[in-house]
């Protein structure tokens, strides 16, 4: 007996996803990219930023395309992620990681665990907040 197909987002279509669905999100995202760089510690630091944008530049957009495939069956949005803001954000994340990694490299044992505490509670508590940001209009929408 095949199970009845449950709404991803409650509430009308064409609607952004409820917060707690963000804030999820989000959270999953901090302790992903925080784990990365913990994992990693004692690597250098190009070592570090180029497996974070690897992960940020090739992971988000097979998600986003397993995502958008998953949404095709269902009536359009009227907001998406714009890639640039994202990818700009992105970019200011790496960043400021390689920067306070690079700041408390001499202060402290073990710089690189802090900084991956950082980035988990910096995307997590931020995200929500700033998603807002990283949504524009839907090509069908802006008609």
């Amino acid at each position: 007996m095949p199970t009845p197909e449950r709404p991803s987002s409650p509430g009308p279509p064409g609607q952004p996803a409820p917060p707690w669905d963000v804030a999820r999100l989000y959270l999953a995202a901090g302790l992903v990219m925080g784990g990365i760089w913990a994992w990693n510690h004692g690597a250098p630091l190009w070592e570090h930023a180029v497996k974070l944008l690897v992960v940020l530049f090739v992971g988000t957009p097979l998600l986003h395309l397993a995502r958008g495939r998953r949404a095709a069956r269902r009536p359009p949005r009227r907001l998406r992620l714009s890639f640039v803001r994202l990818a700009a954000a992105k970019v200011a994340l790496v960043a400021l990681a390689l920067g306070a990694s690079w700041l408390l490299e001499g202060s402290m044992s073990d710089p690189d665990l802090a900084v991956a505490a950082g980035l988990t509670t910096v995307i997590t508590l931020l995200g929500p907040f700033l998603h807002r940001h990283l949504l524009v209009r839907a090509p069908a929408a802006a008609r």
